[in-house]
This record gives C-alpha cells, structure tokens and sequence, in this order.
C-alpha cells in the first residue's frame, strides 16, 4: 500500500526528536560511532541496515534500556539522556518493540489499566480505553485474553497502548516482520492514522519495499555509522547504501 499523499517539506526550524553524535561500545567493541539524525512532526523515518549494524542498540539507548558513551538524544529541543527510563514516556517518548509485550489479561484491561496509570479522571480513563479499541478496531475482541490475539492483533493492540501517552515520537522496531502481507497493509494504515495526529515514527524493518512505501524520508545505517539518508531515489542511488546493504544486483521498480 502507497501513500495516497507525500509529505514534501516539513518544518525544519525544530525537529520533535534528535540523536547527537550517540557513540557506543560494548567491551571495546565500537557499536554505534557518532551517529546522528532527526525527526520532524508528523514525518515517517525509516531506519535501514543490516543485523548487528547497530539498530537495536540505537533504539536502546534512545528509550533509556541502554547508557551512550557519549552523545545526547532529545525531544523537542529538551535533552533526556538524563531522564530515567520509565520517565521517558512522558516527555513524549514512545517504543513498540519486535517482541510480543502484552499483559496477561484481557484486551480491554490491557488499555485500561495503563489508563489508570496515566489519567486521574476514572471517566476520563474509561473514555480513553472504549476510544483506542474503536481507533485500532478492537472493540470485538476486547473480552479475549491478550495471549490468544494474532500477530496483526497484537500488534494493533500494542499501537494502542503507545498511543495512551500522546506521544510525539514512537520508535517502532520490525511491526512487518512475521506477518502476512494482508496484515502489513492494515498495519500501514494504522501507522499513517497516527502520522495524521501529528506523531513522528522512526520504523525499522528489513522489507525495505514496505517501509519506502510509507517513509517520508529514511537512514541507512552499516557498522554502527549512518551512510546514507535522503529519500528512496537517494538511497537506491548511493554507492555506499548499494555497497553495503542493498547489494550491487539489487534492484526496485
């Protein structure tokens, strides 16, 4: 599924997220070397690369599971590399992982019980929970346990939850990997539902065709340094992205 529109130019004046010069290294190994980029609101950034060029550990460090060497990770111009990992979310952090992270209970106490961790009005909380499971279609399934939900469905239901914080950036790592193509294309339309409030996403993904159809503008990343970044025709025309990621008899129509 393409975009019916492209976001041609967002406001540069101030991104809603930035990574500074993030280093990182684990036993003397050099994971991530200065590695930087930014997000505006509301644009889709994809973030290619092969395993183990660094993307995981990017993400870590951005939601606070892991320390940088150096370098400084900030939302809308606010540094929070000091911030405490459970205190990220409300500066407007939010992070949908490749694995499964659901409770053990039923749909609607899954949202409902974060909304009672994050809304004081009991009303207020209630509302918000009937209000994501009509946006992410799940009123039908909101008596189920979380654990019997199907890939697509669990999915939805972790975009959900996410969305409880009104984040303004959501970092969401592999959401294609692992489900069926008729699920990739609901998936993106979910992902473009939350760019239309205004949200920037950083995805990750290896099915680059999927992620060029939804980014507005995207990274590659190879040995822990970002190597190319501009749009789809930038990309596929970079020789160091052809060199090291996408492969020389590569090619996308």
């Amino acid at each position: 599924m393409k975009k019916n529109f492209r976001i041609l130019k967002f406001k540069k004046d101030k991104p809603i997220f930035e990574v500074r010069n993030i280093s990182k290294s684990f036993d003397g190994r050099s994971i991530l070397k200065k590695v930087s980029l930014k997000v505006y609101p509301g644009e889709l950034v994809s973030l290619f690369g092969p395993n183990g060029a660094g993307k995981s550990t990017l993400f870590n460090i951005a939601i606070g599971a892991e320390t940088a060497d150096s370098g400084d990770i900030l939302i809308n111009n606010q540094s929070i590399t000091q911030t405490p990992i459970h205190l990220r979310a409300k500066d407007g952090l939010g992070y949908l992982p490749q694995t499964r992270s659901l409770f053990n209970m039923s749909i609607y106490e899954n949202i409902y019980g974060l909304c009672q961790l994050h809304i004081k009005d009991p009303a207020k909380q209630k509302d918000e929970t009937e209000r994501l499971l009509d946006e992410f279609n799940l009123q039908h399934l909101r008596s189920l346990n979380a654990a019997v939900l199907s890939g697509g469905e669990a999915k939805r239901l972790q975009l959900a939850r996410i969305m409880i914080n009104k984040p303004k950036i959501i970092l969401i790592d592999e959401i294609f990997s692992m489900v069926d193509p008729i699920v990739v294309q609901e998936m993106q339309k979910y992902i473009l539902k939350i760019q239309s409030m205004k949200v920037g996403c950083i995805l990750t993904d290896h099915n680059f065709s999927t992620l060029f159809d939804l980014s507005d503008r995207n990274y590659c990343i190879s040995d822990g340094s970002i190597i190319a970044e501009g749009t789809k025709s930038d990309l596929l025309k970079n020789a160091e992205a052809i060199k090291r990621y996408f492969g020389t008899s590569f090619s996308f129509n």
